[in-house]
């Protein structure tokens, strides 16, 4: 049997992400599946857009599953992009916006009705009428 020559890569991978991650060594766990055990896990990198994971290949990991930053207190989606052993990338869904906009004539026509009702109630309790 001849050993196969080693590939060896010189040059870091090209960076495919939108946004730059920042190094580091947090504590976070994730669920692996409804009603399942949380499992610890550590963040060796994380971004606005996603992260790498270190948790034990042992641990079957689904598609979409949550994952917590214990430091951020901070749960969010996740989806597994890639893994390798005990490494894994995972990307962020996008989180919910915690508003809703609303049209500024919606909130100009709230405003005057509002007011109307102020003075109507007014004008009520002036005349005795207010229960």
């Amino acid at each position: 049997m001849v050993a196969q020559p080693m590939e060896i890569r010189l040059t870091e991978p090209r960076e495919r992400r939108r946004d730059p991650r920042q190094r580091s060594l947090l504590g976070a766990s994730l669920q692996v599946g409804p009603g399942e055990s949380i499992t610890t896990c550590l963040v060796r990198n994380v971004g606005p857009e996603g992260a790498k994971l270190i948790v034990s290949a042992a641990v079957p990991v689904p598609a979409t599953f949550p994952v917590t930053i214990d430091v951020r207190r901070e749960t969010r989606t996740a989806h597994l992009v890639w893994r390798e052993g005990d490494a894994m990338g995972i990307s962020f869904a996008p989180e919910k916006s915690a508003g809703v906009t609303v049209p500024l004539d919606l909130v100009r026509e709230l405003r005057a009705v509002r007011a109307e009702n102020s003075s109507l109630r007014g004008r009520l309790a002036a005349a005795g009428l207010d229960d």
